[in-house]
């Protein structure tokens, strides 16, 4: 573990001032076994991180666990599955408010934390797009609005499906072990 020493100067004839305290240092946590959340959302203060081993059905906890959340707190969803038809929609504050106050609930997936944390990112997806293109892809690496893969056309983007995640896997293998 790293540590920070301050070094303090002080001029003749004054007080010397107490240590400045640096920003505290996030370390990675593991969760419990079989919890959603993951070392990685710990480290970064994402929400409720979606492993990339995550069932349907688990997936689906989280979202629900979400939404519950969201209706607790004045801003119901028919996601939850509660909203009574007709009924008027919560007032702007109300759902900025639940959105805050669920945060930690929201379910992010595990690509999108590598994508915002992880400066290596961009090196991976093109390890990715490289293994892609050995399979007869024509995909390639953009940067804006967000890093991703693209593809020649959207027929070509639904073809890939199965192969793009075997390629992101194989790219991402050490990154995803500390998610699981």
């Amino acid at each position: 573990m790293a540590s920070v020493a301050v070094l303090t100067v002080t001029a003749c004839g004054s007080e010397p001032e107490p240590p400045a305290t640096g920003p505290e240092v996030a370390t990675l946590q593991s969760a419990p076994v079989g919890s959603p959340a993951s070392a990685a959302s710990a480290a970064t203060g994402d929400g409720a991180v979606i492993r990339p081993d995550a069932s349907s059905a688990e997936i689906q906890d989280l979202e629900r666990a979400y939404f519950r959340c969201l209706r607790d707190n004045g801003a119901p969803s028919s996601k939850d599955g509660v909203t009574e038809p007709g009924r008027p929609s919560p007032a702007p504050e109300t759902v900025r408010a639940a959105e805050a106050a669920c945060a930690d609930k929201q379910p992010v997936s595990w690509f999108d934390v590598e994508r915002r944390t992880n400066p290596e990112f961009p090196d991976l997806l093109r390890t990715a797009a490289e293994c892609l293109k050995k399979k007869g892809f024509q995909a390639r690496v953009v940067e804006t609005p967000q890093w991703r893969l693209a593809y020649r056309d959207s027929g070509e983007f639904m073809r890939a499906g199965d192969t793009e995640t075997q390629c992101i896997d194989e790219a991402f293998a050490a990154r995803i072990k500390t998610y699981r």
